[in-house]
């Protein structure tokens, strides 16, 4: 009778165990930088779809109340804009209410942090005020308010980088920076630390209303000043209250004034918008453009 062979010890040797380990000792050391690096990385990337995200609400729900926007009285030289600035904007919309059009106010506020935020407030008019609609002969707007914080941390909506450019009839434009080549610049250079109280232009293409805030330059040096006269469009220079220049601004600086008159408020056609925001403080913004055309301003009495 045959004895069964010995079985073979199977297994790694001790030499064998240690180099493996070595081995994935130096693979971990190598990789471990990347690790972090891959969080962060994709950490960022969700933030910016998120700021993505409320940037593109935010941009179609206020188109969606331009287009509803319309005069709140049929009587002439009535407006479905009421006021419109850089950074902010109030006009009526009709939004299905039975009592008559809606007011709506979009707006950059600043909170008690210094965030700013990006919000849009309904007031909803008084029952039988509104011409058309009752016995009213003009539309009168209660306190309470429906209010969608449509941005929490938005990170333009300066006189350097204002949110509103409105279009208005005939191409030319009001309030925000000038969109593209045209736009109104200085004819002469400002100089740092000395007083002026006149702006010297190419043609202004729109008119400039006295007390209105004119902007020059953009991005860190941007200053603010104010008219002290009319100037009405073609005009080649901005009579400003004094001021000391907090820069030098060379020639053919953009000039701007960000707040539309009275006269240019009731020729607005569309409304731009230049959206920045992050998902958090100090974060890496996201940005988004966006116009809205009017679609029906007139007055519209088969409101609801």
């Amino acid at each position: 009778m045959r004895r069964p062979a010995a079985r073979a010890d199977v297994g790694y040797t001790l030499v064998e165990t240690i180099l493996t380990c070595a081995v994935i000792s130096v693979v971990l050391v190598a990789a471990f930088p990347t690790v972090p690096l891959f969080f962060g990385q994709s950490t960022s990337v969700q933030n910016t779809y998120q700021s993505l995200d409320q940037l593109v609400l935010a941009s179609e729900v206020v188109t969606r109340y331009i287009h509803e926007a319309v005069d709140p009285s049929p009587a002439a030289g009535t407006s479905p804009f009421a006021s419109a600035s850089a950074n902010a904007v109030t006009f009526y919309a009709n939004t299905g209410n039975a009592n008559g059009p809606d007011k709506v106010v979009v707006q950059v506020s600043t909170d008690a942090s210094g965030n700013r935020t990006f919000a849009l407030d309904l007031y909803p008019p008084t029952a039988d005020s509104c011409p058309g609609v009752s016995s009213g002969t003009a539309c009168t707007y209660t306190s309470s308010t429906q209010s969608f914080l449509l941005i929490n941390y938005l990170t333009n909506g300066t006189s350097a980088s204002p949110v509103f450019t409105y279009t208005l009839e005939g191409g030319s434009s009001c309030a925000g920076a000038p969109p593209g080549a045209g736009g109104t610049t200085l004819r002469s250079a400002l100089v740092k630390n000395t007083a002026y109280t006149t702006l010297s232009v190419n043609a202004l293409a729109n008119a400039v209303t006295s007390g209105d805030s004119i902007v020059i330059g953009s991005g860190t040096t941007t200053q603010t000043v104010t008219a002290s006269a009319n100037a009405g469009a073609g005009a080649t220079s901005i009579s400003v209250t004094s001021f000391q220049a907090s820069a030098n601004f060379a020639t053919g600086t953009s000039v701007f004034d960000d707040v539309c008159t009275s006269t240019q408020v009731g020729e607005i056609e569309a409304v731009s918008l230049n959206l920045q925001a992050t998902k958090n403080p100090g974060g890496l913004p996201t940005g988004y453009q966006s116009m809205a055309y009017l679609f029906a301003p007139s007055y519209n009495a088969a409101v609801g």
